[in-house]
């Protein structure tokens, strides 16, 4: 009886531990497999930060800001690494090799927030310039020119012989596979050609085509609207504009020749009438073959009339860079003194296509005639030529100024790098944003890539 009962119990007891086993075990390897997936969902969601820059109360966010800007170009990178490896041993680029290693830094993934002092940039810019650039609020865009400035003066460096008896750096130089060659023959990426004829309005001269180089193109934004497309202001940079008081070279030489005929007719001695028709013979000579040359050391006793004709001024782009960087003048200036910041927002779309603003390799020939008509190419050299084919830009970084003419703080829209995702860097304050707030911001600087 009593092993019966033990039985029993023994079955219930059993039975008892396998019913509930289920309620104790089961629930434990749940949370094992919810906390493992819970942490497969926190590692997929951790956040990829970038270096913020410290401000440390010097008030140079305008530095801050256009360094991270410089940091989204990839080819502008490229550029200062390829730079750095082909100078010469005894070559010194502070500035290059500061700005090198504060922008690759900038691109180091970060799983949190941390931040820096751009102090090498600094101390290179200061040693370069030898001035101060924290002593005082500075601008964005004046800050990106004295940088540019400041490579540029290292690549003059590079080139320039120490001495005229230098021959060995002087037959480097001449050498296709030298280093020095090559790092002039490195084309700094934001680097452009603009060119641009002026045409007289009254008796339809045309000028020689002029070619400028430029690293960014500043656009007066028009007063009085609230907004204006980022298209409009391109084709009205790179399209006809109007000069007064132009001084057409061909209706000077025109007015000159008829006073001196004037002057023939009413007579003079022999001696003045000798020196006259020989001022007479350089003048139809310089109008029969080129109105261009400056003939007025040649002429014996007349001055070349002055004139003020109304001129059209026509821009093209010749050549695009690889980064399009353009800045946009906010200055409006009173008679009375005063300066105010314009507000007007311009409307920048994410990518642009520059070949809408290239006239297909042709400047106009009369100041009546389009842009894209043929008669004249602006290229003299294949190296002056319009690339052919589209040329898609993807926006790269924006600079924002907030705040009035006289004081405010900049700050920057980074596209992450091989991402369509964006952080808004302000000094050592990062935070991730949409594309919508970026482009409905009031834009200072804009930075397009080419895809």
């Amino acid at each position: 009886m009593e092993t019966s009962n033990l039985v029993t119990v023994s079955l219930f007891v059993t039975t008892a531990i396998l019913i509930i086993t289920p309620f104790f075990v089961t629930p434990k390897v749940k949370d094992s497999k919810r906390k493992k997936k819970h942490n497969s969902n926190k590692e997929k969601e951790t956040k990829i930060y970038t270096f913020g820059l410290i401000n440390q109360g010097n008030n140079i966010c305008f530095l801050n800001s256009v360094l991270q800007s410089l940091a989204s170009l990839k080819s502008f990178r490229k550029y200062l690494e390829k730079k750095i490896k082909n100078k010469p041993i005894d070559a010194e680029l502070p500035v290059t090799v500061a700005l090198h290693a504060t922008l690759e830094r900038l691109n180091v993934p970060l799983t949190k927030q941390q931040s820096f002092i751009a102090t090498d940039v600094v101390w290179a810019l200061q040693a370069n310039a030898r001035r101060l650039i924290n002593r005082q609020q500075q601008d964005a865009h004046e800050l990106f020119q004295f940088l540019f400035q400041s490579l540029g003066a290292e690549d003059d460096h590079i080139r320039r012989p120490k001495s005229l008896f230098d021959v060995e750096l002087i037959k480097k130089m001449a050498a296709k596979n030298d280093t020095i060659t090559n790092i002039v023959n490195d084309r700094n990426p934001l680097r452009g050609l603009t060119a641009y004829r002026v045409s007289c309005m009254k008796c339809g001269y045309c000028g020689p085509i002029r070619h400028t180089t430029f690293d960014n193109i500043s656009i007066p934004l028009p007063s009085g609207l609230p907004s204006v497309p980022l298209d409009v202001l391109l084709r009205t940079y790179a399209g006809t504009d109007f000069i007064d008081e132009y001084n057409c070279p061909h209706c000077s030489l025109v007015e000159t020749l008829a006073a001196i005929e004037k002057a023939l007719e009413i007579g003079k001695d022999d001696l003045a009438k000798g020196k006259l028709e020989n001022d007479r013979q350089i003048i139809k000579k310089a109008l029969a073959t080129d109105v261009d040359t400056d003939i007025s050391d040649q002429l014996q006793v007349t001055k070349l009339a002055h004139l003020k004709n109304t001129a059209s001024k026509v821009t093209m782009f010749a050549k695009l860079p690889d980064i399009f960087s353009i800045h946009f003048s906010r200055s409006i200036y009173y008679q009375s003194g005063l300066t105010f910041k314009n507000p007007c927002k311009v409307k920048f779309p994410e990518s642009i296509d520059m070949m809408k603003y290239i006239s297909g390799g042709y400047l106009a020939n009369m100041p009546s005639e389009p842009m894209s008509a043929p008669p004249s190419p602006i290229a003299s050299c294949k190296e002056d030529e319009i690339p052919s084919g589209e040329n898609i830009y993807k926006l790269k970084s924006v600079i924002v100024h907030q705040g009035d003419h006289r004081s405010g703080h900049f700050i920057t829209y980074r596209r992450k790098e091989e991402s369509d995702s964006w952080w808004r860097l302000s000094d050592e304050y990062v935070e991730e944003v949409k594309l919508k707030q970026v482009l409905n911001e009031e834009a200072y600087m804009l930075f397009y890539e080419k895809t």
